[in-house]
């Protein structure tokens, strides 16, 4: 019996599945949501094999059935304009396109406005820290210490707000 509720599906980007290993919530994001990468995405993180320390345990999760790679049908001529056609980004903004039960796990800001324009919904690897305190999976000094790991990668604007989040919710505790 399983009082299990039902996951948010998230298509995730290279440097967000970076940084959610580096801030050791992998386990967190894959017990609490359905993740989806794009074959682009897959190929990044697995040009990595040999030296970055995030590829064997995609791997395994990957081989185990908790990430599932998927293709979008068609890159819409609108989004050729907005982001280089080479890019993972690219997919991952064509596959939100057409699956509109998701949400995009994503750091790159550059990309946010692009998001914002198709309105897709998205977050950033603050968010599944913020997230994993919101659900006490983590205590607030942890938080703050991950929050501070993740500064070093992703603007101090995106750092900044998830702060606010969190001092906004030990205030209302």
């Amino acid at each position: 019996m399983s009082n299990e509720t039902q996951k948010t599906k998230i298509i995730v980007d290279t440097s967000s599945w970076i940084n959610v290993f580096r801030v050791d919530l992998t386990n967190y994001l894959i017990e609490n949501f359905y993740i989806f990468m794009t074959p682009r995405i897959e190929e990044e993180i697995l040009g990595g094999r040999g030296f970055a320390k995030d590829v064997e345990l995609f791997e395994k999760l990957l081989d185990g059935g908790n990430i599932r790679i998927i293709s979008p049908t068609i890159i819409q001529e609108k989004i050729k304009h907005e982001i280089s056609v080479s890019s993972g980004e690219i997919e991952i903004i064509a596959c939100a396109m057409e699956k509109e039960d998701c949400v995009v796990l994503i750091d790159d800001s550059r990309v946010y406005r692009v998001m914002d324009r198709f309105d897709l919904k998205y977050i950033s690897s603050a968010n599944i820290i913020i997230d994993a305190y919101l659900t006490a999976r983590i205590d607030k000094d942890e938080t703050y210490r991950l929050l501070e790991v993740l500064r070093m990668v992703l603007r101090d604007e995106v750092i900044d707000k998830a702060m606010e989040v969190l001092k906004d919710a030990g205030n209302k505790a």
